[in-house]
């Protein structure tokens, strides 16, 4: 009878023990085969195309370069082109998308709940009877809220900052082909320049051999064109500076892709309203929104941290040496709170709180201060082009064809038609450097305001074609 009890106890034991291995092995096999939830770029996507119209690429490609559908490299880039080149390519903004997986993955993880913990005793391997135990965490439940709603706040945080990141990289890649089209620009008008001053040396020399002037004209031409030599030499190395820090920009610095801009058009400033530019960058720029959104969070960071002292298990014990084979019970452990209710962390989220707090005003403020500083640069760059435009470019074009009638009429020489051309082209340098001024002005005012804003319109119209730097054959005999 003794042996038939034994017997019994430990079939029941061995029972109890593939139960709870089975339902163990189920638990591991459920949790393994679960998918992980993909991780995709939507989100930001779609934010920063709503602001820029450009789009950002959906999958990360470290090390390889890809240009948006669409754009040739060689046949002329735009600053839309070159935007949608830098969001797909520029790896430091590729480098801070990885922050959304990261983030998508904290969210994740807080709404995870504890694993159960298993404590078993085999009664095969010594004197005791088998004994096990399951403790299943139950704070979890009860905090799984709070922690959630900071990772999610967390979460929207990131992808404003991403977003911001974006408008910068546009703003970025949009002032580098400015710079780029203002050196090519400055370039051709070099030669031009040269080639006008190298007629004034021929001119002089001329004079001088005629006996119409002293050798004090012609030393000074001459230097007038070393100087303008110098100058082109020190251009055409600004077009590469230029070349190469764009490619930085777009991403595109280890490859050997043929890189051109378009030319530069001419454009004049619209009327901007400082309070309706102010609203919108209060309201949707995105790091305000990221420094709106931290405060929620420290917010329930606080809440949190104020529960998270509770350490509650539920607990489900069992044995097999009761009255019956199988003896089990439920109860509860926890931590009683006498020496530590999480007073350091508590204090500690009340000062991030504050912190947070302050850092949003401090936002708020520089967002304030970059799109007044951004209109004030625009207003200043349009105001000068326009009175260059309207006042002085005229009067010098006046002048020119004054100076070109006088020469037909056999009145002055050509030296002087040749000085106003000069001076045209000094007055048409400054336009253009004043047009990029304006361009850039208007790209940071996008980015300031959070948002793509029409700030220029393109002017169709032209000034009259320059003469040539020629001079016809009787010029050598009229000096």
């Amino acid at each position: 009878m003794f042996a038939n009890h034994v017997s019994e106890r430990v079939r029941a034991a061995v029972n109890t023990v593939c139960m709870l291995c089975t339902g163990l092995c189920f638990c591991v096999f459920v949790g393994c085969g679960r998918s992980l939830p993909t991780v995709n770029r939507a989100v930001v996507d779609r934010a920063v195309r709503g602001r820029t119209d450009a789009s950002v690429a959906r999958e990360s490609h470290p090390g390889e370069v890809r240009i948006p559908p669409g754009i040739d490299t060689a046949t002329g880039l735009t600053e839309e082109n070159a935007a949608a080149i830098a969001l797909w390519n520029n790896a430091a903004f590729q480098a801070t998308l990885a922050d959304l997986g990261v983030a998508r993955g904290d969210l994740i993880q807080a709404g995870l709940l504890a694993n159960p913990q298993l404590n078993l005793l085999f009664p095969p391997l010594g004197s005791k009877q088998l004994e096990w135990t399951i403790f299943a965490p139950l704070e979890p439940l009860v905090l799984r809220k709070y922690r959630v709603e900071v990772a999610d706040r967390d979460f929207q945080r990131v992808c404003e900052d991403l977003v911001q990141n974006g408008l910068n990289v546009v703003r970025d890649a949009r002032i580098g082909l400015i710079e780029l089209q203002l050196a090519e620009d400055r370039r051709r008008l070099a030669v031009e320049n040269l080639a006008v001053v190298e007629r004034l040396v021929e001119l002089a020399g001329l004079r001088v051999d005629a006996g119409g002037s002293g050798e004090l004209e012609l030393v000074s031409a001459r230097l007038e064109a070393g100087q303008r030599r110098a100058e082109l030499a020190g251009l055409e190395q600004a077009v590469r500076i230029a070349e190469t820090r764009l490619r930085l920009i777009l991403g595109l610095a280890a490859v050997d892709l043929p890189l051109r801009a378009v030319a530069s058009p001419r454009v004049n400033a619209r009327a901007m309203e400082l309070d309706e530019v102010v609203t919108t960058a209060i309201r949707d720029r995105p790091d305000v929104r990221a420094a709106r959104i931290a405060v929620q969070a420290a917010e329930r960071r606080l809440e949190l941290n104020r529960r998270s002292f509770l350490r509650v298990d539920g607990v489900l014990d069992g044995n097999n040496g009761g009255a019956g084979p199988n003896n089990m019970g439920p109860g509860l452990r926890f931590e009683v709170p006498i020496f530590n209710r999480n007073e350091g962390l508590v204090i500690r989220s009340q000062w991030t709180v504050d912190q947070a707090r302050h850092n949003y005003h401090a936002v708020h403020d520089r967002a304030l201060t970059e799109v007044r500083v951004a209109l004030g640069g625009f207003a200043q760059a349009g105001g000068s082009l326009e009175i260059l435009r309207r006042d002085v470019l005229p009067e010098l074009q006046r002048v020119q064809q004054l100076a070109e009638t006088a020469w037909a009429d056999g009145g002055d020489s050509y030296v002087v038609v040749l000085q106003t051309t000069a001076q045209v082209l000094t007055a048409r340098q400054r336009e253009q450097e004043l047009q990029a001024d304006l361009r850039r002005a208007a790209a940071e005012l996008s980015r300031s305001a959070g948002r793509r804003i029409d700030a220029l319109e393109i002017q169709e119209t032209d000034l009259p074609v320059l003469p040539s730097a020629s001079t016809p054959a009787a010029e050598g005999q009229k000096p």
